[in-house]
């Protein structure tokens, strides 16, 4: 498939929220450890409402190009590789190194358990792996294949979304917030939903659910809510509709799944060093953070393309060299 500058640029997008969520932090204990109630802070929970939402959407709209064809093992197959792999070898590596460094924010209690309790930001690999089987599972019944279909499966997962909350082993939970994204990032692309009505109905749903989010905060959480469901798709679909793209921020969003996988460590790692070094502002400390959080996943790609070995079992992907595909996205 054909690279889209649009769809990288909300890659590049996603990758800037999610780099300056771990940075930042949304609680005084982690991150730069803001204090409750600072602007930042409050900005940076607020973004809750877009970020994973928008790399769902993304990873559904991008699979809606090259959807399931029947081969369910090796579709399969390619998702553990894609997902699973880089999960294991990258997620493991992590917990390790957050057990060892000394300021770090967290570190894994239960060892037993590492992986079948989500480490740190790569339950996303894992809820994402399991929205792909349930894509498969409803692609083979051709419950996707309609308009009217499509919309039953999409109201159930809001269903879902709002009112159900399963056992958070292998990331349940989060697949359960991530499919109506997901969907409704595909339905985007197999309707090829547009058009100044789209978008109007779009913005109206969303300022409506920006108003309750603000209005009745205690109706309107992040992660369940129905106010959470309109922000996160109507952003979405309005950023992929605008038909905004900007060479830089594509360029980040190139490497959007190197950038999701590593860049933990770099942030940690800025803001270790500069505090060590004195550097104590905060506005300094997040803009290396930002900086070192993009920019290092993206050189570490560069070297890691170059051995098909560390590709596969780093990154998920096959064959090696500067223009292997180290640079798609996770769908």
């Amino acid at each position: 498939m054909k690279r889209s500058l649009e769809v990288d640029t909300l890659r590049g997008i996603a990758c800037v929220l999610l780099v300056l969520f771990h940075v930042v932090g949304d609680t005084p204990s982690v991150g730069l450890r803001i204090p409750e109630g600072h602007w930042l802070q409050v900005f940076n929970e607020a973004l809750a409402y877009i970020r994973m939402p928008l790399f769902s959407f993304i990873s559904g709209y991008v699979y809606g190009f090259r959807p399931y064809q029947g081969n369910a093992p090796a579709f399969i197959k390619g998702k553990v590789r894609r997902l699973l792999l880089p999960l294991i070898t990258v997620g493991t590596i992590f917990a390790v190194v957050q057990a060892l460094t000394p300021g770090a924010n967290n570190a894994v209690d239960r060892w037993w358990l590492l992986h079948i309790v989500p480490v740190g930001h790569f339950w996303f690999l894992e809820a994402l792996f399991i929205v792909f089987l349930v894509v498969v599972l409803l692609e083979h019944l051709k419950a996707l294949s309609t308009p009217a279909g499509f919309a039953l499966v999409w109201a159930l997962s809001a269903v879902l979304f709002d009112y159900f909350s399963p056992p958070n082993y292998f990331a349940a939970q989060g697949a359960v917030y991530l499919l109506p994204f997901f969907l409704a990032g595909l339905a985007c692309k197999r309707f090829e939903i547009s058009g100044p009505a789209a978008r109007g109905i779009a913005a109206a749903v969303f300022i409506c659910a920006a108003t309750a989010a603000m209005l009745l905060p205690q109706y309107s959480e992040q992660g369940n809510s129905l106010a959470a469901l309109g922000l996160g798709v109507c952003s979405a679909f309005l950023l992929l509709r605008s038909g905004w793209s900007s060479p830089r921020l594509a360029y980040v969003g190139s490497y959007s799944f190197a950038i999701y996988l590593l860049h933990v460590f770099f942030t940690a790692a800025s803001r270790i060093v500069l505090k060590k070094m004195g550097v104590t502002d905060i506005y300094v400390l997040m803009v290396a953070g930002l900086a070192a959080g993009l920019a290092g996943p993206i050189v570490s790609a560069l070297l890691i393309s170059r051995s098909p070995n560390l590709n596969l079992w780093l990154l998920g992907t096959t064959g090696g060299g500067p223009k292997s595909k180290t640079k798609a996205a996770p769908a």
